[in-house]
């Protein structure tokens, strides 16, 4: 049987290339230094310096992009102090040269003293007299696009990949156009699922006390939607501040999931050895899965989510993408856009968390 495994096309990289000019314009400053003119994501036009060497991504999931593009290129000179783990740093071990006294990058102080240049993550995390502050010191921040769609996410991408110059523009765009195609390629082998015969899933976070769900607004309802999947917690009612909707046991048994993807290993014992959820058909049946991670995990606002509506689309429903090989995918995932070539051993654990890959 032909197994389908996913891999970016090397002409995409050189046609994106040509249309980069028009987005990341060249400039002059009064004093002859060359900058370039780089969008946010509000709209605004930003200058930024025309060789971008030292960044600051204030969220973990930009500085995985950013390692990304640059393939461990050692720019990241502060980066937010949690969410960085152990494979991250292994895998990009750049990190420790490039930010040896690790700076955060959530704290003007510490920016300034970093040196960098550049400062990008979503608006509103600064405020007015920071950004002021970060001016004097020579930085600029650039707020990305988004993170709640697909859409926004790419255009995030696409702005970071712009901050560090062409070759790396090139590069985001090479991915997107990857990401793009898994999710058309799930899209595709999942189309004729009716719209009543979709499998009912959760995603779920948490564990050691409680887990939180994902409602139509989170980047994973699409990836779910894509792979032929019913978010059963669509319609969930989203704390403001409380990094998902909080549920319990009794909303899991009145959902009653056929599928149940997990944070982790921690959350998938707590949910699979509650006796209150012993008879919900996910539980039942064997169909509790733990969300494959590497460098990020899956399910969340990160490049490996690229990944996810492939995984999703081979645990809803085998027979439909059994041609979808998923160790080829990761494998190739991280040749293509890491330039690592995975040992056997951390590609088991990639995709069977909890037996060691992040440590």
């Amino acid at each position: 049987m032909r197994k389908i495994i996913v891999a970016a096309g090397a002409h995409v990289l050189a046609a994106m290339l040509l249309v980069l000019p028009a987005r990341a314009s060249l400039a002059q400053t009064g004093e002859g230094e060359g900058t370039r003119v780089v969008v946010g994501g509000d709209g605004r036009e930003v200058r930024v310096p025309l060789e971008v060497k030292r960044v600051a991504p204030t969220i973990p999931a930009f500085a995985q992009v950013t390692e990304m593009l640059t393939l461990g290129g050692g720019r990241i000179v502060a980066y937010p102090e949690r969410g960085i783990g152990g494979y991250f740093k292994k895998v990009f071990p750049d990190l420790a040269a490039s930010n040896p006294r690790n700076f955060s990058s959530r704290s003007v102080e510490d920016v300034i003293a970093s040196g960098a240049q550049v400062v990008f993550g979503p608006g509103g995390q600064f405020s007015d007299e920071e950004l002021a502050q970060l001016g004097r010191a020579g930085a600029v921040f650039v707020p990305a696009a988004g993170l709640g769609t697909a859409e926004e996410l790419g255009r995030s991408f696409m702005i970071i990949g712009e901050i560090l110059g062409p070759r790396e523009a090139g590069r985001a765009a090479e991915f997107l156009d990857y990401y793009r195609g898994n999710m058309e390629l799930a899209r595709g082998l999942a189309r004729g699922v009716p719209e009543s015969g979709r499998v009912g899933a959760l995603i779920l976070f948490g564990g050691g006390g409680g887990f939180r769900t994902i409602n139509k607004n989170d980047i994973c309802h699409e990836y779910l939607e894509a792979a032929g999947g019913r978010n059963l917690a669509a319609g969930h009612a989203l704390l403001a501040g409380a990094g998902g909707a909080p549920v319990g046991a009794e909303d899991i048994v009145v959902w009653a999931p056929e599928v149940v993807v997990v944070s982790s290993r921690e959350a998938y014992d707590e949910l699979t050895g509650d006796p209150a959820l012993a008879d919900v058909p996910a539980v039942r049946n064997g169909r509790v899965h733990v969300c494959p991670s590497g460098v990020f995990l899956w399910a969340v606002r990160s490049a490996e989510g690229a990944m996810m509506p492939l995984w999703l689309g081979t645990i809803l429903y085998p027979e439909l993408f059994a041609e979808v090989d998923m160790e080829g995918v990761v494998t190739e995932f991280y040749k293509n856009f890491y330039a690592r070539e995975l040992p056997a051993a951390e590609l088991r654990a990639i995709l069977a968390p909890g037996s060691g890959a992040g440590e």
